[in-house]
């Protein structure tokens, strides 16, 4: 991303006001680590995004939205750097961080952000969505984030999963490889990433998992991109589906959610 000086200075500022780094642009390593995880996820995001019409206003939805980094620098990036019209609505349970966060977006007149401290599942939008979006969202929130979008008709989700505490596996066939704790936190990430992207393909997305920054910066750094197609190849994923969800006795949150839409699940 090519930043003029004055562009600098004020991400400069940005990252001082939301608490990325000092006055000085010093910043610890957690923090360092933050930084590179937002500007990777805005420049994967921006390659699709910039499809969209400039005319167009554009509306995003940050899921588990938390101390809303990612969600300031987005904005910030489209606002003043290519001066889009856009509107970001900030989700999080924490009602404390959605309110500290609606008083910095108010001293840096981000005045198209907005903050709601509600359950994921329990929001509504009346409106059309460009994308919905989470950086580690924990455990179900992650499925929550992808069934919003789904609700709300998004045309892209971008997620990065974090921890995966209330989904279990097991198996015969891979017992001797899962039963090493390295292994078996590896692979309940890649597994349930898996699944939740038959899913959504199977709810008309097209879906591409990669890293979307090195393991260096984070362990969990594997990132889920849907694009909505509507187009639906039901049977040989809904098949797949099964043999990968039986073989590891594992099924993300997202299936109870779609239990209307998927009426093949049993």
């Amino acid at each position: 991303m090519l930043l003029n000086k004055n562009t600098r200075e004020q991400l400069n500022d940005l990252f001082y006001i939301i608490r990325l780094q000092d006055r000085y642009g010093n910043a610890s390593l957690d923090k360092k680590v933050k930084i590179e995880q937002v500007l990777a996820f805005l420049e994967i995001m921006h390659a699709d995004i910039k499809k969209i019409s400039k005319k167009k206003k554009l509306v995003f939805i940050d899921s588990a939205a938390g101390n809303c980094y990612l969600s300031f620098l987005i904005y910030f990036f489209y606002q003043k750097i290519d001066e889009r019209d856009i509107e970001i609505h900030c989700v999080d349970i924490n009602e404390r961080l959605m309110a500290e966060n609606r008083e910095l977006a108010k001293r840096m007149n981000f005045d198209r952000m907005h903050f709601h401290a509600n359950d994921i599942s329990q929001f509504t939008f009346d409106g059309k969505v460009d994308a919905v979006y989470s950086l580690h969202a924990c455990d179900t929130a992650t499925d929550k984030t992808m069934h919003l979008a789904i609700r709300n008709n998004a045309r892209f989700i971008f997620s990065v999963a974090c921890c995966q505490h209330s989904i279990t596996m097991r198996s015969k066939t891979f017992k001797s490889v899962i039963r090493h704790k390295a292994f078996r936190d590896k692979t309940i990430m890649m597994i349930s990433d898996s699944l939740r992207a038959m899913l959504l393909e199977l709810m008309g997305f097209k879906v591409s998992i990669f890293d979307f920054v090195s393991s260096r910066f984070t362990e969990k750094n594997t990132m889920l991109r849907a694009t909505r197609t509507d187009f639906r190849k039901t049977f040989d994923i809904a098949d797949e589906y099964k043999k990968v969800s039986e073989e590891f006795k594992m099924k993300p949150y997202l299936e109870e959610l779609l239990k209307e839409e998927l009426q093949w699940v049993e």
